[in-house]
């Protein structure tokens, strides 16, 4: 998917807020935004915003000397989703259609963001979508999917709603156990992606194969992915991908079957999907939005 012009506008404000959590000095701001204003005047919208956001949160990370601003917040996102897991993998159990419960709270645990400025409440988005439901949904589409693969690779976006990625995997490991399940995580820090050290807070490598992509952009762009994360990506039958970064990154890949969990949370991907803004989306990759 290609940048738009109103993604400067957003990193920018996203480069200014990584710069007031890491310093109060103005100087430091200030000088952020000019590295962060002189990458952006030199992009080219033809890559997908992940692509660009890698450049911006590089020179943010050598304006600030700090290359993760947002570890705290990464870790109080785990403990709030880890508190809310026992009630979550209750529901799912009681539910009549288990994987389709566990579906729309790992969709919902997509609400919280820090990179494109939303910050909801965890729990209060679990029970709203469990409500609401879904505002586009192909989910059909995928458990057909599903039910003929031999290989899953799920691939995470944010700390916190990695506990919930968990539970949708333990869902279709009860159901589909003889399914091999690989996780991703980032290859290193960026905004509030999900890393190494948060899949092993909660717990992922007991329901599946925990892997990095090799590399710290909030998306895969697979030319900067590791060779070991390539391979699982060629080699997976079915591929399920969570957020706006791997949405806007692999949607217009070919020939993989890939499905989408995500929250529009910007006009942009909004405007793409043909959704409001704040839209709950289970979407299969290279299938037109209504």
């Amino acid at each position: 998917m290609r940048s738009s012009l109103e993604c400067q506008p957003c990193l920018t404000r996203q480069a200014l807020e990584v710069a007031r959590i890491v310093s109060d000095d103005e100087a430091l701001h200030a000088r952020v935004l000019k590295r962060v204003m002189k990458v952006l005047s030199k992009i080219d919208y033809r890559f997908p915003p992940p692509q660009i956001a890698y450049s911006v949160y590089g020179a943010v990370n050598k304006a600030t000397g700090c290359a993760d601003p947002y570890l705290q917040i990464k870790e109080r996102s785990d403990g709030m989703a880890l508190e809310c897991y026992p009630w979550a993998k209750e529901t799912v159990s009681k539910s009549a259609s288990p994987l389709d419960t566990a579906m729309k709270l790992a969709v919902a645990a997509n609400v919280v963001d820090f990179g494109v400025g939303v910050k909801g409440d965890l729990k209060e988005a679990l029970r709203s979508v469990l409500e609401k439901g879904l505002q586009m949904d192909e989910s059909a589409t995928f458990k057909s999917s599903l039910s003929a693969a031999k290989s899953l690779l799920y691939i995470g976006d944010n700390a916190g709603e990695i506990v919930l990625d968990k539970l949708l995997l333990e869902t279709i490991a009860a159901q589909y156990p003889s399914l091999k399940r690989t996780f991703s995580v980032r290859g290193g820090p960026i905004i509030n992606d999900a890393t190494l050290r948060d899949a092993e807070r909660v717990g992922m490598k007991d329901i599946a194969e925990v892997v990095s992509t090799g590399s710290a952009t909030p998306g895969v762009i697979l030319d900067y992915c590791s060779k070991e994360f390539r391979r699982v990506f060629r080699s997976a039958d079915l591929i399920l991908a969570k957020g706006q970064g791997n949405y806007e990154s692999l949607n217009s890949y070919d020939g993989k079957k890939i499905f989408f969990l995500l929250r529009a949370k910007c006009p942009v991907i909004a405007d793409a999907l043909g959704v409001t803004i704040g839209s709950f989306v289970v979407k299969a990759a290279g299938v037109k939005a209504k």
